[in-house]
């Protein structure tokens, strides 16, 4: 049973795996990212995966960050998105940006706190009201890139992350960077914080992901990503490229769904845990 079982036991672990999911818009689709029924209809992608459907995807995470429309994703992807998940027995988390779609969410922008608290919480709703329609919830909420990164580090952001969050529903949970600015504003604001590791990423001896502008941010090899991955599960640590090894603690572990081998490392950091009696379930 992928979500869940009935009795472990004392020496097994569990740990969510959450993908980026739904960063399309319009007729322009996710990266690497179809529906089943449209490979039936003869559609294709371009991929060393495919073709790789959303269902594939999410048939081995426990979570998945939804797009909110804000950086991408539109009304029709995302009810189908909403849908697909159902299906699967997918919780699905808001991935709220800022409101920078033609930069892709990937541009700090300056807005006053109550309207980034108020931009945030148009987005969880958006998405919130697709999921009643099936029977859900918004499970957490997880801020997309540059207002995830500036949350990290920024006391005024991150504030203002939390107390939407909390203002939004009672007990929401927060995805963010483990022992950030982020994880002290959810506290004080009195939402619950998972921390969250990355599958692919880089970091350095602080914690930091190192910049994706460096040819060393990715990690891109399915054994070199599944490696970090038990690392991260069993022993809550990545090694730095410093050559250091930084604890993170994760709660979740994320799985960027437009990476193109995004299957293989999914496939193989399943095998690396299982191997160590670590179970990939939603918190």
């Amino acid at each position: 049973m992928r979500r869940g079982i009935a009795a472990m036991n004392a020496n097994t672990k569990s740990i969510d795996f959450n993908a980026d999911i739904g960063e399309g818009y319009g007729v322009w689709p996710a990266p690497n990212q179809i529906w089943r029924a449209d490979l039936e209809r003869g559609g294709s992608i371009d991929s060393v995966d495919a073709p790789l459907s959303v269902e594939r995807i999410m048939a081995l995470v426990s979570s998945v960050n939804l797009a909110c429309g804000f950086h991408a994703g539109d009304p029709y992807l995302i009810k189908r998105y909403v849908a697909t998940a159902k299906k699967a027995g997918c919780r699905v988390g808001a991935h709220p940006s800022y409101p920078d779609r033609s930069g892709f969410g990937l541009r700090y922008m300056d807005v006053s706190k109550d309207e980034l608290k108020a931009i945030i919480q148009y987005q969880l709703g958006a998405l919130d009201g697709f999921l009643r329609m099936e029977g859900m919830a918004v499970s957490h909420v997880k801020c997309h890139g540059a207002l995830y990164n500036r949350s990290g580090h920024d006391t005024v952001v991150a504030a203002a992350v939390a107390e939407a969050v909390a203002e939004y529903r009672d007990g929401l949970p927060l995805y963010g960077l483990p022992f950030s600015c982020m994880e002290e504003a959810a506290k004080k604001a009195g939402v619950p914080f998972v921390r969250e590791a990355f599958s692919d990423r880089a970091y350095h001896d602080n914690g930091a992901l190192v910049d994706r502008r460096r040819v060393d941010a990715m990690v891109t090899e399915p054994e070199s990503v599944s490696e970090r991955v038990k690392q991260m599960g069993v022993q809550g640590t990545v090694r730095s490229v410093e050559g250091n090894d930084v604890v993170l603690q994760p709660g979740t572990i994320c799985f960027h769904a437009d990476t193109p081998r995004v299957l293989h490392f999914l496939e193989e950091a399943h095998r690396k845990l299982q191997e160590h009696n670590v179970h990939i379930s939603a918190s």
